[in-house]
């Protein structure tokens, strides 16, 4: 049964409307040359771009973030896409982690794709299988659940799910509305979760050191990773704690790129640099500090 456009997630329709394809131009030399030809080429793709670690961008007044790693199943047929999502929470850290199983195939009778979904125990057997349909192109990939099939409960508590998934090559958002049937009304808020894949940067940091420079020259800080503290080449820390991360603005929920230094010993904010999210490099440079960073 299609599912009826007035049940689309409206945030989440809308940004997956803004989605630019952008990582998706070469095959994983992982898999066998057998399994390349038949795996549907967007399906190829798909499988080189969307593997790796994700995670939610900081925001003010929370500590809640969530780790997602996604890895393609080996295992999986050679007519299909799987991918395992094993998502984790860096304030609950002692909690197990969730994981999800999702697979995409191409359906050669339509000239289009279908997939599914669903959430694996612990001995990792996926459970409660739903159906999606796929909308795979150049521009992204979207998917979506119909809430009349993905449902539980009976009679009045019976009650459906509407799930989306969207992906842009950097940024994978998951969208859940649980809607009661058959009313179609939803039964709590939306919730909608924004991913954003890590990068590592590499780069130097100096502070002034009198008439002359103090410098760290192998400097690598992570996104959603820990603070470092660059160290020069005799070993001594330069004092600084150095930290890179997205962080999502409160006001219009853009996410940017944000650099901050701090003072090991006082705590103290020395500086902090913003940047576009896809940004390839950062800095700041003051009088007595500076500090470079980019992508490899």
């Amino acid at each position: 049964m299609p599912m009826r456009p007035e049940l689309r997630l409206p945030a989440i329709a809308g940004l997956f409307m803004t989605l630019a394809f952008t990582g998706c131009a070469t095959t994983s030399p992982q898999q066998g040359d057998q399994e390349q030809e038949r795996l549907h080429p967007a399906l190829q793709e798909l499988a080189a771009a969307l593997p790796g670690h994700y995670t939610t961008p900081a925001r003010a007044g929370t500590n809640r973030r969530l780790q997602l790693e996604v890895v393609a199943d080996p295992s999986a047929p050679t007519s299909a896409l799987r991918l395992i999502m094993i998502q984790t929470r860096t304030d609950r850290p002692e909690e197990p982690p969730r994981q999800f199983q999702w697979q995409l195939q191409a359906v050669e009778a339509e000239d289009g794709f279908e997939g599914s979904f669903a959430p694996m125990n612990a001995a990792g057997q996926a459970q409660h299988q739903c159906a999606m349909s796929v909308n795979l192109r150049r521009e992204g990939v979207t998917a979506q659940t119909d809430p009349t099939d993905c449902s539980f409960g009976e009679g009045e508590q019976r009650t459906g799910l509407l799930k989306e998934i969207g992906f842009d090559g950097s940024q994978l958002i998951i969208g859940d509305r649980l809607v009661r049937i058959p009313s179609g009304e939803a039964a709590r808020d939306d919730q909608i979760i924004r991913f954003v894949r890590s990068r590592t940067f590499t780069g130097w940091a100096g502070v002034r050191d009198g008439s002359d420079w103090r410098m760290a020259s192998n400097v690598e800080a992570g996104t959603g990773s820990a603070p470092i503290q660059p160290r020069d080449a005799s070993g001594m820390d330069l004092g600084l704690e150095v930290g890179i991360d997205y962080y999502e603005m409160s006001r219009t929920e853009q996410v940017k790129l944000r650099l901050s230094v701090t003072d090991i010993d006082s705590g103290e904010l020395l500086g902090e640099a913003w940047a576009d999210a896809d940004a390839g490099s950062i800095g700041i440079a003051l009088p007595e500090l500076q500090i470079g960073l980019e992508t490899p």
